[in-house]
């Protein structure tokens, strides 16, 4: 059995990644600090127009995103996370400078599998500086914290970042029909994977130094004294007074939050009939108890009152993710159609959600017929995607329903 992948013990270390010397630039990643504030908010206002068409969609304008608050919230948001082993959150250092970010978020602890993303200085783009970054963590990933499988969703159009996926070693699984929202809108994205098992051997620095990238591993310097009471001042100097405002209003919040389940808020109870005028009910069976819910709640499924299975929703994440556990025999197909057909209506209709995806085992031959009487449709397989009780990872199916309202999203012209 593979071990729990997570954040914990020597990987909760002091983060430190690198040097590799790149094109004569000396590469390093380190965990980001409160004092990267003001390297980070003059590359990102620098480079606007690279990175806002491709960045998640936000209410908050680009302005109060690139705040001083904005910036301590989140900072103090990466590090809950990272204590609870869910988020892995990177400075990328060039010659000592900050020159972007590099993320593992979220990591999936029962599955063994994280999501990487990476923005850089524009001006360090081209020389290997990312691919290089990625390396470092990818290694860091299947090594220190124990992954498998290590996941990016690069929107389609988005070819610097195509580029860097191809590589870092990463093979194409699926194109996501709406997969994210970036820019104000909805976009589809290719999702790229790699896992532990078709890593090459000595890792993907290694092997990207041996097909002939201008990369060299170097020893890394001890910080000095100075430098290290220097690094030192200047968090302390970060820590005005209106940081610690900040800082306290977000742990307050954070204590009142802590009990509230994330994801959307899924009904109790949902009713429908079958085309043979059978009655379709899914029962929602979650702990009343809001500190034992989990972010995954299961819905029976009824037929004229007869078990035919069950729809587990995953609440995790920008879109509800579904593993189907329904009856193969033939005669409840239709049933078990109309049943994850209903659940989709409710996601469109009064949650607003534009996509539902679904995770089906090749071997249950059965579900894809279902699945695509529902509205789904097949986008690809991910690689050792689920670790089965068996102890070995196994590939899924990802199929995918469009939801969006059309005419509450259309427009004129």
């Amino acid at each position: 059995m593979p071990q729990r992948a997570a954040v914990t013990g020597s990987a909760r270390r002091r983060i430190e990644l690198g040097p590799v010397l790149v094109a004569g630039h000396r590469v390093a990643l380190r965990e980001t600090r409160l004092s990267d504030f003001e390297p980070w908010r003059r590359l990102r206002a620098r480079d606007r127009e690279f990175i806002e068409p491709f960045w998640t969609t936000s209410a908050l304008s680009w302005e109060q995103r690139h705040s001083r608050a904005w910036w301590v919230r989140e900072y103090l948001r990466q590090r809950r996370a990272r204590a609870a082993g869910y988020a892995v959150q990177l400075s990328v250092l060039v010659d000592g400078e900050f020159a972007g970010q590099c993320t593992l978020a979220p990591i999936d602890h029962a599955n063994h599998a994280a999501e990487l993303g990476i923005w850089l200085d524009s001006r360090r783009a081209g020389h290997g500086v990312g691919t290089v970054a990625g390396a470092l963590v990818t290694d860091h990933g299947f090594g220190d914290l124990g992954l498998h499988r290590i996941t990016a969703p690069v929107c389609v159009g988005n070819h610097p970042a195509r580029r860097s996926a191809i590589r870092g070693g990463m093979w194409l699984e699926a194109t996501m029909a709406r997969g994210m929202s970036v820019g104000g809108q909805p976009r589809d994205h290719e999702l790229w994977a790699v896992t532990a098992g078709r890593a090459p051997t000595g890792g993907y620095v290694t092997a990207l130094i041996s097909t002939g990238v201008a990369a060299e591993r170097i020893s890394p310097r001890p910080a000095s004294v100075l430098t290290r009471l220097t690094d030192h001042r200047r968090t302390l100097g970060t820590v005005s007074p209106t940081v610690l405002l900040i800082a306290a209003r977000y742990y307050l919040g954070a204590r009142l939050r802590r009990n509230v389940t994330g994801g959307p808020a899924l009904p109790d109870a949902l009713y429908t009939h079958d085309s043979a005028d059978q009655r379709i009910s899914l029962r929602k069976h979650q702990s009343r108890l809001p500190s034992r819910r989990s972010p995954r709640i299961r819905y029976e499924v009824t037929a004229a009152g007869r078990p035919i299975g069950n729809l587990i929703v995953g609440t995790v994440g920008a879109h509800p993710r579904l593993t189907l556990e329904l009856d193969p025999d033939p005669a409840h197909t239709k049933a078990a159609a109309a049943g994850l057909a209903l659940l989709l209506d409710y996601a469109r209709d009064e949650l607003a959600l534009d996509r539902m995806e679904a995770l089906i085992d090749p071997a249950a031959t059965h579900l894809p017929g279902i699945a695509a009487a529902a509205g789904f449709q097949r986008e690809g397989v991910l690689t050792g995607a689920r670790l089965g009780p068996d102890g070995r990872f196994h590939n899924v199916e990802l199929w995918a329903a469009i939801t969006e309202n059309q005419s509450r999203t259309s427009a004129p012209g």
